[in-house]
């Protein structure tokens, strides 16, 4: 987030702002001799005291991490071609102040991944954005103009005056209905905002079944229309619904669950117009980062069960986790192909790995500078990708957990200059990300 104007001290200013008020009193009297009373300035609503006794608000303590996991089974049609694709979203955002004006100062990664339709196999990163913005209790955002993500904003937002924990007038029984402003924001040639009115309507408590268990949560539904641009006129247009189910975790303050359908059409600049059918089910849910500690104990756990039987295998604490490195002999040369080590190696991992319950595992291919660049960075992906299939594969690790990247010579660990540090270079990394 952009900070504000920094304060300057201007010592002309100063000088007349001092004669300004010594001479003010005159033009006070003559002014309380009129009967004109300057108005008082309000303070700002402190919107987390509003949220004190609801249900119905995001709630979070310092540090805590939100956690959405999004996956989308997604129909993109352009003319007579149409395209199949399954999207995985994943969203971290950290609470890392809380202002009684603005609410929560949410900053974290909005990152997409994508994998052909029907697949069992790894994701793969096609984008990666980093955001931060104010978050209130209600829902409402606060995002810099400039910033892509996140991209549909102030959904859901709830009732300043209704709430399932209020009584009489204020209550919230099932039926009762809100209607809220909403956006998204769209990348075209520049970034543009297509508002919308969201119609949400309250259903009650209802169990339901999610990733981590059944749960009963406060249940709403939300629907909207987009209508944007004008054909006359040229530039993007936008037209379609959404439609969706929300079931909210008042313990938490978060969403538990969300179904959601949309059907959008979008124009583009030139006139080409992209219909997209999209089904999607997201998993939310709040935890806070391992700590130094808890990663150094976790590196030691996995050592002592791999490292013995494996001592190419190395495991080491990252900024981002911990990794499990295996070296290039466990490739044929210049391939992706995995040797018969590797795959011993690999089934002898993923019982840790599963054990483990980590928050999502990254599989990550790295070569040395060497060669040709291209051809470095369509190598550590092809690795990656061999290592994350032969994991969910062999190893029965959850498609749903695991994605893949390959980075090249970014990311060396060794001196590329002599033989022993580009060997190090060369390899693939299994990270147990801390969040």
């Amino acid at each position: 987030m952009k900070a504000g104007t920094p304060y300057r001290f201007f010592p002309q200013i100063f000088v007349i702002a001092i004669a300004v008020f010594f001479s003010a009193p005159t033009g006070a009297a003559k002014g309380a001799a009129r009967g004109v009373v300057k108005p008082e300035k309000k303070p700002p609503t402190d919107v987390v005291a509003e949220a004190e006794g609801k249900v119905l608000r995001w709630q979070f303590n310092a540090g805590e991490i939100l956690e959405l996991k999004k996956f989308s089974e997604q129909v993109i049609k352009t003319g007579g071609a149409s395209e199949k694709r399954s999207v995985f979203h994943r969203v971290l955002l950290e609470n890392r102040a809380v202002e009684p004006a603005q609410g929560y100062q949410l900053e974290g990664t909005f990152t997409t991944l994508v994998r052909g339709a029907a697949s069992e196999s790894a994701f793969t990163e096609t984008e990666r954005h980093s955001a931060s913005f104010h978050l209130t209790p209600a829902g409402r955002f606060s995002v810099p103009v400039d910033q892509y993500m996140p991209n549909i904003r102030s959904v859901p937002t709830f009732s300043e005056l209704r709430d399932p924990a209020l009584k009489e007038d204020a209550a919230m029984e099932p039926g009762t209905t809100w209607e809220k402003p909403g956006e998204e924001v769209m990348r075209f040639t520049n970034l543009v905002t297509v508002p919308f009115n969201v119609r949400y309507e309250y259903r009650g408590l209802e169990n339901v079944k999610s990733q981590d268990g059944e749960k009963n949560c406060h249940k709403f539904i939300a629907n909207y229309e987009l209508n944007y641009g004008d054909a006359e006129q040229g530039g993007p247009r936008v037209f379609g619904y959404v439609t969706s189910i929300w079931f909210w975790d008042a313990a938490q303050g978060i969403p538990y669950y969300a179904q959601e359908d949309y059907n959008v059409i979008i124009v583009n600049e030139a006139g080409i117009a992209n219909e997209f059918k999209i089904k999607s089910r997201s998993y939310y849910r709040k935890f806070q980062a391992r700590s130094d500690a808890e990663k150094i104990t976790l590196a030691e756990k996995l050592r002592e069960e791999l490292v013995t039987e494996n001592p190419q295998i190395s495991v080491r604490v990252t900024d981002n986790g911990v990794a499990i490195s295996l070296p290039e002999v466990f490739f044929d040369t210049d391939s992706a192909k995995l040797s018969g080590d590797a795959k011993t190696a690999l089934r002898q991992i993923g019982k840790p790995l599963a054990a483990a319950k980590s928050r999502h595992i990254r599989v990550r291919g790295h070569t040395d500078s060497t060669g040709d660049e291209k051809h470095n960075q369509q190598l550590s992906e092809k690795r990656a990708e061999a290592v994350a299939d032969y994991l969910i594969d062999k190893a029965e690790l959850n498609p749903d957990t695991l994605s893949f990247e390959g980075r090249g010579a970014r990311d060396p660990v060794a001196d590329n200059s002599i033989a022993e540090g580009r060997a190090k270079n060369r390899r693939v990394e299994i990270i147990l990300l801390d969040k």
